[in-house]
């Protein structure tokens, strides 16, 4: 018996699928088989048209906890990731939802943060919206990533992308590779004291250094004593890093080449990468300790550097060379352009997605503990070095590859990219909005 419509009742924002049968006056058990394409051809077509016509109208959209009350799958993955720390990070996570979207999938961001690191909380909160796979995007505070790992239900597919997490699949770049690379090009530049300044260690709150830092680490101190040189550090930097063939930092360092490496406790004036630098490269500087070369973890750091530098007066590759890690578009396109360290995102990311749709299409196959570290990019621009050095460099076979990390010199036929803020500006005919230097 064909109900009479309802036009008492008001429509919600989110209507659902019973104030549709309400307002056309049929049963909600026709509404679900018209909006279903198992079920539709139970129904008369222009039924079904009739309904379809009016969920549209009025907005209707499938209710995701209702799909999986119901035994559905929701096609969402879940991404852990800090996003206030590195555009990197934001850049990694953009990526992700291409390649999931394209797959059909959505995403749910979490930022451990939002929840006061809470790890119990954060499990909740990606429970609640019922994903069927996890990813944790560059989560490097091992106590933090491993706490809601082990939250997570056993059977929950999960991948590693840049992250701490110590079992399971992980994709990595290669940054022992990189940085040992990147320090052999200062090496070559002619840098005798070299410096390679890490995050710091927040006491109280990180007790174990992630892997990005000892890799960098491991990666500096081979290439310095492979150069026949010394790698020294503090004593509480050397206890927590492991460095091997590491001493212990002197009041006077050595003649030859010498490597310094700084793992600085958390100063209360720092509160990110960009402070770090700055604080740091300044400290150097005034107490007449700053090395040739200063290789600096990701490019906020070392153009934290660079101001510290502008701030005293300090030529950056006349006076020290600076480097990076990220590739970032504040690096590439500063007063000095970085010399940085370009991670394989793309490749990481697509890897990352593949391997966790295969996990939860496959539930069945075991998941197997594996680490997969892919090489990077050197890119080798201005703050390393005046134009014919890094001519130099750039025609000599040893430095266009190695190891798999390719160099990238950029270099035209006028020389390094370099952003002069004087030049003139030609404006299609009209007059220069940027006159040259008198």
């Amino acid at each position: 018996m064909r109900r009479k419509p309802s036009n008492s009742r008001k429509i919600r924002f989110s209507p659902t699928q019973k104030d549709i049968a309400d307002a056309l006056g049929v049963s909600q058990s026709t509404v679900a088989m018209a909006l279903s394409a198992q079920h539709e051809r139970k129904l008369m077509a222009e039924t079904v048209e009739r309904i379809r016509k009016y969920a549209a109208e009025v907005g209707y959209h499938p209710q995701r906890f209702a799909q999986i009350m119901q035994g559905g799958h929701t096609r969402i993955i879940g991404v852990i990731v800090r996003l206030g720390i590195y555009a990197s990070n934001h850049k990694m996570v953009a990526m992700l939802a291409n390649e999931l979207t394209r797959a059909g999938y959505r995403l749910v961001v979490v930022d451990p943060e939002w929840f006061g690191s809470d790890a119990e909380l954060v499990r909740r909160y990606l429970l609640d919206q019922g994903v069927e796979g996890v990813v944790f995007c560059n989560v490097t505070l091992i106590e933090e990533v491993e706490a809601i790992r082990a939250m997570l239900p056993d059977c929950m597919p999960y991948y590693s992308l840049q992250s701490s997490v110590t079992c399971g699949p992980n994709l990595r770049a290669d940054l022992e590779g990189a940085y040992y690379h990147m320090t052999r090009l200062h090496l070559a530049l002619g840098s005798q004291h070299l410096g390679l300044l890490t995050m710091y260690r927040d006491v109280g709150n990180i007790r174990r250094p992630a892997w990005t830092v000892l890799d960098r680490v491991r990666g500096f101190a081979r290439a310095i004593l492979e150069a026949g040189g010394a790698v020294v550090a503090d004593d509480k930097a050397r206890e927590l890093l492991e460095i091997p063939g590491c001493g212990s930092l002197p009041k006077r360092l050595p003649k030859g080449i010498v490597g310094v490496i700084h793992y600085p406790e958390k100063a209360p004036e720092v509160h990110h990468a960009f402070g770090n630098g700055f604080h740091q490269t300044l400290r150097m500087i005034d107490a007449a300790a700053l090395p040739d070369s200063l290789i600096c973890a990701n490019d906020d750091g070392a153009l934290g550097a660079i101001a510290a530098c502008a701030d005293r007066n300090v030529e950056v590759s006349q006076d020290v060379r600076i480097s990076g890690h990220d590739d970032t578009v504040a690096g590439q396109f500063g007063m000095v352009p970085l010399t940085t360290v370009r991670p394989p995102l793309e490749e990481l990311v697509r890897k990352t997605a593949e391997g966790l749709l295969d996990q939860i299409r496959n539930p069945e196959k075991a998941r197997e503990d594996s680490l997969t570290q892919l090489p990077c990019k050197i890119v080798v621009s201005s703050s390393c070095g005046t134009r014919e050095e890094l001519q130099q460099l750039a025609g000599s076979n040893f430095f266009r590859s190695g190891g798999g990390h390719e160099f990238e010199w950029k270099l035209d036929d006028n020389g390094i990219h370099r952003f002069d803020p004087y030049q003139k500006i030609e404006d299609h005919g009209r007059k220069p909005k940027i006159k040259p230097n008198p």
